[in-house]
């Protein structure tokens, strides 16, 4: 008798962790999924310690449009990806399309080893964009499909935990490394990426789409411990009334409760992208050079990114203690007043004669205050509201739309971001940023639901009520 590929992988996983408890293992299959999540931030990072270095660099000479390009292109393939993802993930399921992840990647770091032009970096970022658009909506939906409802909001917000760690690696050691090195030391990510996965088991929500009740039931045993005739009833259940109509974008938009939770989910990601955090990320370097402080672009960079992680993990446990809505709340309000103490900053600095040196306190705390704010709320909440609050027939499609408009978002930051800076200065990108996270946080303050604590059946069933 020839057994399926996942039936075999399944029981050897048992084999050698069977001693594990059901809670232990959500974290640990949880942390195997976020991988990806490393794997791709690095390859999306990987430009912005190198930036400077691609347009003084004699045998590349690019220009900073050209930069500003290859930037860009990573999201745009990231937006064409996320659609194709979100309906291959319905199709063949969250673990194959999560597992094209390392070989999209593992080519893309080939491709830099071996050339070195506009074309082949061109090449290399639609590698990795397509590698980004499909782990940053499915990589949650992965981990929410197998935790139970208590570890739901810390198990997929983790993705923003490490997300900032692939970012910490790119910005520690890409501006101590030549070209081809930084690229070398990148390259065996997708392998270990890829070489975890094939031993992952797919999730109970997916086998229970596909009609193979006995295997979801083992999937979900084992990753419980305990009694599941309840919640597996609850999961047939709500899988079966969520199939019960055709899982297409149309749903999103006629059914009630699909229509408000999209809405949200597409708020919080505009209030995600359009304040800062891509342009940060990806500018960081040229944003800090011009800050006049006493420590160099490289160190702040580096600062950064570490206490983002920092605040991720404190924010992974927050959400499902306090709730999704009073941290998007917090959120939203506190980047307003982040943004506004920066963008002063800068304007003091670049728009009048005043000693700015006098106010780098109003940049540091404005810094460390949006890491703070945004880390506990629109940062790892995102992946936590789209991988929760759509059923199961709509959550591929949701997800692949989402990240489908969260590459717009970016792509407008970071195309706005050199215009507006050399046209008027930083200051006016910041206090774009305030503008938006204000608005965004007024719009969620009546829209958004409670979410925490409960499962996907019945935050379906208390929003048809």
């Amino acid at each position: 008798m020839i057994r399926r590929p996942h039936e075999l992988q399944y029981s050897e996983v048992i084999v050698t962790v069977k001693m594990v408890s059901g809670r232990a293992r959500q974290y640990i299959y949880s942390i195997i999924c976020q991988l990806s999540t490393i794997v791709v931030s690095a390859a999306y990072s990987w430009l912005e310690p190198i930036t400077i270095r691609l347009t003084e660099d004699p045998e590349l000479n690019f220009t900073s449009e050209e930069v500003s390009w290859l930037v860009t292109i990573v999201d745009i393939c990231a937006i064409v990806s996320s659609f194709l993802s979100g309906h291959l993930t319905d199709r063949i399921g969250r673990k194959y399309v999560i597992m094209s992840i390392g070989p999209l990647c593992l080519a893309g770091w080939i491709i830099v080893l071996c050339y070195k032009s506009m074309i082949s970096l061109i090449m290399v970022r639609i590698l990795h964009g397509l590698a980004v658009g499909v782990a940053l909506p499915i990589t949650p939906i992965y981990a929410a499909e197998i935790a139970e409802p208590k570890l739901r909001g810390t198990l997929t917000g983790i993705s923003q935990f490490f997300w900032y760690l692939g970012t910490i690696y790119a910005f520690s050691i890409g501006p101590f490394l030549s070209y081809d090195m930084f690229a070398w030391a990148c390259l065996p990510l997708p392998i270990i990426l890829t070489i975890a996965w094939i031993f992952v088991p797919e999730t109970p929500y997916y086998l229970l789409m596909t009609k193979r009740d006995k295997e979801a039931k083992d999937v979900l045993k084992y990753f419980r411990n305990g009694e599941i005739g309840e919640e597996f009833h609850d999961m047939q259940k709500a899988v079966s009334e969520q199939m019960s109509t055709k899982g297409d974008w149309k749903a999103l938009f006629c059914d009630k409760v699909e229509r408000k939770a999209f809405i949200i989910v597409q708020v919080v990601s505009m209030a995600k992208c359009l304040t800062g955090m891509t342009v940060i990320l990806n500018y960081a370097s040229e944003i800090f050079s011009k800050s006049g402080s006493f420590l160099s672009a490289e160190k702040m960079s580096i600062l950064l990114a570490f206490f983002l992680a920092v605040i991720a993990v404190f924010a992974a446990f927050m959400s499902d203690w306090i709730g999704r809505k009073p941290l998007l709340l917090v959120s939203c309000f506190g980047c307003f007043v982040a943004h506004f103490l920066i963008g002063g900053y800068y304007y003091i600095h670049e728009k009048t004669t005043v000693d700015a040196s006098n106010y780098l306190w109003s940049l540091y705390i404005g810094l460390a205050a949006y890491c703070i704010f945004s880390g506990v709320g629109l940062g790892p909440l995102l992946q936590t509201l789209q991988a929760e609050m759509f059923g199961a027939n709509t959550r591929g499609i949701a997800c692949g739309i989402t990240q489908g408009f969260q590459g717009v978002f970016s792509i407008i930051a970071i195309k706005v971001y050199n215009p507006v800076y050399q046209h008027f200065g930083v200051y006016l990108n910041f206090w774009f940023y305030c503008i938006v996270a204000l608005v965004c946080g007024i719009i969620l303050s009546p829209l958004m639901y409670e979410t925490a604590g409960k499962t996907i059946g019945q935050m379906e069933e208390k929003e048809h009520a």
